[in-house]
């Protein structure tokens, strides 16, 4: 599997744009838990990993 922070930008941003599309038709929620463990899955069958450790970091 490709670590997500190992694949170009636009790459992530092409998947983040699919991902928002998929999840417009689903039910949404607001546990983040939740919501990296749905995209993780999603992007698994695309031999991508993605962890809480791949989110941004915020800046202090």
């Amino acid at each position: 599997m490709t670590p997500w922070r190992e694949l170009p930008p636009d790459r992530q941003l092409a998947l983040r744009e699919a991902w928002a599309e998929e999840m417009a038709k689903q039910a949404r929620t607001c546990e983040l838990s939740e919501k990296v463990a749905r995209f993780a899955a999603w992007l698994a069958p695309q031999g991508i990993s993605f962890s809480e450790e791949d989110l941004p970091r915020r800046k202090r």
